[in-house]
């Protein structure tokens, strides 16, 4: 077979195949490049060959020692290149996508080769027995006719051409979207890791969250969409290349606001406890409870079911009055203290004033009023204030622990 041939079934071939292994033979220019070169390397033991030029010492020594199509067309010789190249794909890279298309590659051209009359001595060294494909000679290619090789060439690009969307999505992709049923798309993301983006016939669309036989999830940019056997069809769906990343996010004693910020997010699942019950809706029906589990929540909501605390109320408000009280019974008793301070300081002003019988008068008042300020007392109430005010610190302190608290887990879509 001639070297535009084994390129172009190489070609063919190894995409074909490759794409069992979803890779897309045309993806990188070092997967076609490997692809070529291994297609041709089994000639270079012929000086002649495209390979046999590039390299024609190696050529020329190997087809006076052994002729053409003899070691480099064995076995053995197929298995120590592929062997070379994975070892030196591993150190080099870690990967083995390039080594399989050097297998594939290499082993396009020993089977072609074998649909020749001549053949190939596959087992050589152990026999030179030449195996060919089929066993009826009328029926394999012919280097002699010049027209047969053109055929066969135009067969391998008509072939290349036509599967070019099979290399492109993968073979298992191809197929399980030419039926795109929900088992299929379930089959297709487990297979691969990354984000499936599903289209169904009634204008649904969106990357796939979770898939079962009868049916999927799917996000569609805003929310989670729920698909269903029988009033949903899949169309058709991709492979989008990103990874599937779900955020696991645990949460303890955050409030009723930061909840609601979390429904905000792309919410997968919420397990939840709350310090007190809430209210909610989910799935049409109507809960009080303090445990909150859904599932691709829609536009939730919930309230908080406050406790009556009118009884604290009135007990703080009591408490705050017994305490003004105090208060303005110690600023009364001061007040009177001082008016009569004021008084006896104006008695001895104006005492010089005064005649004999008004200073006798005067005296006898200002004795009157010092002996009341020194026998007065303050109202001892900083006891009971200072009891008082910490009672309603720490029935204030009560009211604000009734606020809502929620501690749980969640599970946010990070497309």
């Amino acid at each position: 077979m001639q070297g535009f041939n084994h390129i172009a079934g190489g070609l063919a071939f190894t995409g074909i195949f490759a794409s069992f292994a979803d890779v897309n033979l045309f993806s990188k220019p070092e997967y076609i490049v490997a692809c070529v070169f291994f297609s041709l390397l089994a000639d270079i033991d012929h000086t002649k060959s495209p390979i046999g030029k590039l390299f024609w010492p190696v050529a020329r020594w190997l087809d006076k020692k052994y002729g053409h199509r003899t070691v480099t067309h064995s076995l053995g010789f197929y298995l120590a290149v592929v062997g070379a190249v994975g070892l030196a794909e591993q150190l080099l890279t870690g990967g083995r996508t390039v080594t399989g298309v050097t297998a594939l590659a290499y082993g396009s051209h020993l089977l072609f080769d074998m649909c020749t009359r001549q053949g190939i001595p596959l087992f050589m060294p152990f026999t030179r027995a030449r195996c060919v494909l089929p066993g009826n000679p009328n029926m394999r290619l012919s280097n002699r006719s010049p027209l047969a090789e053109v055929v066969v060439f135009f067969g391998f690009c008509l072939l290349l051409l036509t599967t070019m969307p099979l290399m492109a999505n993968g073979f298992w992709a191809t197929i399980n979207n030419e039926f795109a049923t929900f088992g299929h798309v379930l089959r297709e993301s487990q297979r691969k890791p990354d984000i499936l983006f599903l289209q169904t016939t009634e204008g649904e669309a969106g990357q796939v969250v979770a898939a079962t036989t009868d049916g999927a999830v799917v996000y569609n940019g805003r929310q989670f969409v729920q698909l269903s056997k029988g009033k949903h069809h899949p169309s058709k769906f991709r492979h989008t290349g990103k990874p599937v990343q779900p955020q696991r996010l645990e949460f303890v004693g955050i409030s009723s606001d930061s909840l609601r910020a979390l429904f905000k997010q792309p919410l997968m699942a919420m397990l939840a406890t709350a310090s007190a019950p809430i209210r909610f809706r989910n799935e049409g029906q109507q809960f009080e409870q303090t445990v909150l589990k859904v599932d691709y929540p829609q536009a939730f909501e919930f309230s908080e079911v406050l406790p009556d605390t009118s009884a604290t109320l009135a007990q703080i408000a009591r408490l705050r009055a017994t305490v003004a009280a105090a208060a303005a019974a110690v600023w009364k008793h001061g007040q009177e203290q001082r008016q009569k301070a004021a008084q006896v300081q104006r008695l001895q002003l104006t005492y010089e004033k005064l005649s004999a019988y008004e200073q006798g008068k005067a005296t006898e008042e200002t004795a009157r009023l010092q002996a009341e300020l020194r026998a007065a007392k303050a109202p001892d109430t900083a006891t009971e204030t200072a009891a008082n005010v910490a009672e309603i610190t720490r029935l204030k302190k009560a009211l604000k622990g009734q606020k809502h608290t929620f501690t749980g887990v969640c599970t946010i879509w990070k497309p």
